[in-house]
């Protein structure tokens, strides 16, 4: 798996792309640029990429039920009308915190968002993971600095977080009928290494894949916390992984160079590219999200 080839995907020079989820219905890659603040659609096919201005840094975006985009904005969810890039609130979340922003959302096997956030200045334990069924938001992990994931093993019924700050990842236990998380415990943490651990799926073995920061590198591991192996990449930083293709065979990595200083941005031309590799195993497209009815 080391020696797995890496192409770029998409050249675009996004400053920090995040969020990726690829839709198996229209075989198209959504993406965020947070701090450049937009929304992407990326067509692998042909090349082409689609974008929208954003009001507000969007920490990640997922499709609805029709496959109409819907982005985790600073406010909350929000659909985005992809003839006037207008965005329309749909699920307020966290608006009694607004030093704060979405920093990821997720989709479960049961097309339910979960939605983490992050303050602005990074203030720790300020951020919380959202639960969010239909309208319903329920705040179920608080006291994160910069929560990153979530990731869904849907056969061990386990959620994977990754607080990005503190550089863990704890794995809980989640009832599939409920969406009640117990028995947080500790899965990886990478201590005094430096590495950011950041977006993460699972794939169709049951093995977690995280993006990891300051590294230049995915890496797989079991379900016992043990690495499998590494995916190294030709920039330091990647930021989110998703699994697509006709076969969910393509790994597709988004990749930063907002945080990287001036001289590494220049021998770094990867840096922000959308990447791509096969790495011999396979993972599940996003599932769409059911819930949120149109305000009246």
């Amino acid at each position: 798996m080391g020696d797995t080839s890496v192409e770029v995907a998409s050249s675009i020079r996004a400053q920090h792309a995040e969020g990726p989820t690829w839709d198996a219905a229209s075989g198209r890659l959504w993406w965020v640029d947070i701090t450049g603040e937009r929304v992407h659609c990326l067509d692998p096919s042909s090349g082409g990429d689609s974008a929208w201005s954003t009001p507000g840094q969007p920490g990640g975006v997922v499709l609805d039920a029709s496959g109409e985009p819907l982005v985790a904005s600073p406010e909350g969810l929000a659909l985005l009308d992809r003839r006037t890039g207008s965005l329309q609130l749909r699920v307020p979340i966290e608006q009694d915190r607004p030093e704060n922003r979405a920093n990821d959302v997720k989709i479960d096997g049961r097309s339910r968002a979960w939605v983490g956030t992050m303050a602005f200045d990074k203030r720790p334990r300020n951020a919380s993971l959202y639960r969010v069924d239909g309208d319903t938001v329920t705040r179920v992990v608080d006291g994160l600095t910069i929560s990153n994931g979530p990731a869904f093993d849907d056969s061990r019924e386990r959620l994977y977080l990754a607080d990005t700050a503190l550089g863990i990842v704890d794995v809980f236990d989640l009832d599939s009928v409920t969406g009640v998380l117990t028995g947080r415990r500790r899965f990886v943490e990478f201590g005094d290494t430096g590495f950011w651990p950041d977006g993460m799926s699972v794939d169709d073995d049951g093995m977690l894949w995280i993006a990891l920061g300051r590294a230049g590198a995915v890496h797989r591991y079991r379900a016992d916390g043990t690495l499998d192996g590494v995916v190294e990449l030709p920039t330091s930083n990647p930021t989110s992984i998703a699994f697509g293709g006709a076969d969910g065979g393509d790994l597709y990595i988004t990749t930063s160079w907002f945080d990287l200083p001036e001289a590494e941005r220049a021998a770094q031309p990867e840096a922000g590219a959308i990447l791509r590799c096969r790495p011999g195993v396979t993972g599940p497209p996003s599932p769409r999200y059911s819930g949120a009815r149109p305000s009246p």
